[in-house]
């Protein structure tokens, strides 16, 4: 009995003193590299390596002295499972929208080979900049300028740190960081599953014109679908494979799935893959900015010419929209829905009457009767417009107003929305029914024209119970009734511009950038950490 007793004392000793040995091993190692750390950075005040200085580099290594130079990255000879873990995610940083370069990665993978103590400040700065870039972005809404913007953080980033030291994975951290919006996790998940499918190929091509030359423009196209990866070149010559991989490309370009390489088609066409890359990163990017939204509000995405009514986080309606031209621009702001007219007068602005419709009358003397337009002296009298020898005005001396009655031929249609601000701008009806059926619909002066614009009326009222029910607007609008409707409750409307967007099915769209507006963040940003763009 007392020798089984000794026996099993014995093996428990040995087995404690084993476990007590490893753990001793470790924490001597762990006290080699600290000190080597130690010997290394104590001293400094910032990681420069050449020409380039770490951008988090003082932080790093205030945090290591107060943490007494202790690795987390690194063992004496190889990366930690948590420094594999950070090397792997920056090299995939761009399923973030983010670039590996942002995080030196190419002097981060020399490092693990030549010189680990350099590799684990690097990677702790890696860590500080990549987690608050999905936080809060890493680019300055007004200068364009790429920014470390650690001032933002609601978190401490030492504190994180602590969490990789005590356990806890990256990614994990990573992706508790990133916005919540179901907008931004669509659009990232669908640019992963995109990066998984297609490389960042950076061919451009240049595509004919369907109506000067349809053989060589399809010929083109066929090029650059095999040169984007959409088109495997074995499968080139079946002209039916050729016109769905097609379908595919202009599926993921926000287009009709026609086959038909029209204007937009042919653009998409020659820009590169990477090019649709940047488009998904800048609107990430824009993501990170904003403020979470209100319960209620209207938000018009202008490249997707696409409007949404959401309310207690549902999507209540979508809207196609008509956006303006490229020379003038539907712009990004914010306001407020107040009220909605029936039947509404259009007060033309001075900028269209002193200009288009002063052209017209020039052409035609019943141009204004046919059209339903008055004019009015700077007294506000009503004027006779044939009674106006028209060829001696100009846009510089042009002192008139005018206004267009309420009707079918309006051109604000029979309803419009109203939410006051600077630019003019507002949503309405439209008699220009057909334009709604193009894919790209930048055509207007500025206003935001909108596809079936009494059920999202209906929809404001149901939201707003208001006195007037949903079913009774229609009888209103028909009987040209003009009726000024003030909601109860104001809320939030946002015209904003993404180029780039994702559906619940992982699936990522790169929408036209019809007026140029990410080449800002591009040129200034993004392509300091990218030779290819």
């Amino acid at each position: 009995m007392h020798y089984r007793l000794y026996i099993l004392l014995t093996g428990l000793f040995v087995t404690i003193y084993g476990c007590s040995g490893g753990e001793s091993e470790l924490e001597i190692e762990q006290a080699e590299v600290s000190e080597q750390l130690k010997e290394k950075f104590n001293s400094a005040t910032e990681l420069v390596y050449g020409n380039d200085t770490a951008v988090a580099g003082s932080e790093v290594i205030h945090y290591y002295q107060d943490k007494d130079f202790l690795p987390i990255w690194i063992r004496k000879d190889s990366l930690t499972s948590a420094g594999k873990e950070m090397i792997n995610l920056i090299s995939d940083s761009r399923d973030y929208g983010l670039l590996p370069e942002m995080y030196h990665h190419s002097l981060l993978l020399k490092m693990v080979d030549s010189s680990l103590l350099d590799a684990e400040m690097l990677l702790s700065n890696a860590f500080f900049l990549f987690t608050t870039h999905v936080a809060v972005g890493c680019v300055d809404p007004t200068s364009y300028q790429y920014v470390w913007k650690k001032d933002s953080l609601d978190f401490k980033l030492e504190d994180e740190l602590e969490r990789v030291r005590a356990g806890a994975t990256v990614k994990e951290i990573i992706d508790e960081k990133q916005p919540k919006f179901w907008e931004y996790m669509q659009l990232q998940k669908g640019l992963s599953a995109f990066l998984d499918q297609y490389p960042l190929d950076t061919n451009h091509y240049k595509i004919p014109a369907f109506k000067e030359d349809s053989i060589k423009c399809y010929v083109a196209a066929k090029e650059a679908l095999i040169g984007h990866d959409f088109l495997d070149s074995t499968e080139s010559s079946d002209d039916s494979v050729f016109l769905e991989k097609l379908k595919v490309f202009q599926t993921y370009n926000g287009l009709m799935g026609d086959a038909v390489v029209g204007k937009w088609t042919g653009k998409a066409l020659e820009k590169s893959n990477l090019d649709s890359f940047y488009q998904a990163a800048v609107s990430l990017e824009k993501w990170r900015w904003r403020k979470p939204f209100p319960n209620k509000y209207i938000r018009v995405n202008i490249p997707e010419f696409a409007l949404y009514f959401v309310e207690d986080g549902k999507t209540r309606r979508k809207h196609r929209v008509v956006v303006g031209a490229y020379d003038t621009q539907t712009p990004e702001f914010s306001a407020r829905m107040e009220r909605m007219i029936t039947n509404p007068f259009w007060s033309v602005p001075y900028s269209i009457a002193s200009t288009e419709i002063l052209y017209g009358a020039r052409k035609d003397t019943a141009y204004f009767g046919k059209r339903g337009y008055k004019v009015f002296a700077s007294d506000g009298s009503q004027v006779d417009p044939k009674t106006i020898n028209w060829g001696g005005v100009k846009e510089t001396n042009f002192t008139y107003r005018v206004r267009q009655d309420a009707g079918g031929g309006n051109s604000l249609g029979r309803i419009k929305f109203l939410f006051p601000n600077e630019h003019a701008v507002f949503i309405h009806d439209t008699p220009s029914k057909s334009l709604f059926g193009n894919d790209v619909r930048a055509y207007s002066h500025g206003c935001i024209r909108l596809h079936q614009p009494y059920e999202l009326a209906k929809e404001i009222l149901r939201s707003d119970e208001s006195k007037l029910s949903p079913d009774s607007l229609e009888g209103v609008i028909n009987r040209g009734i003009q009726r000024t409707i003030e909601l109860n409750e104001s809320f939030d409307v946002f015209i904003e511009y993404y180029t780039a967007s994702g559906d619940s099915s992982a699936n990522i769209k790169f929408h036209p950038d019809i007026y140029g507006r990410d080449e800002k963040y591009l040129n200034n940003t993004f392509k300091k950490f990218n030779p290819h763009l």
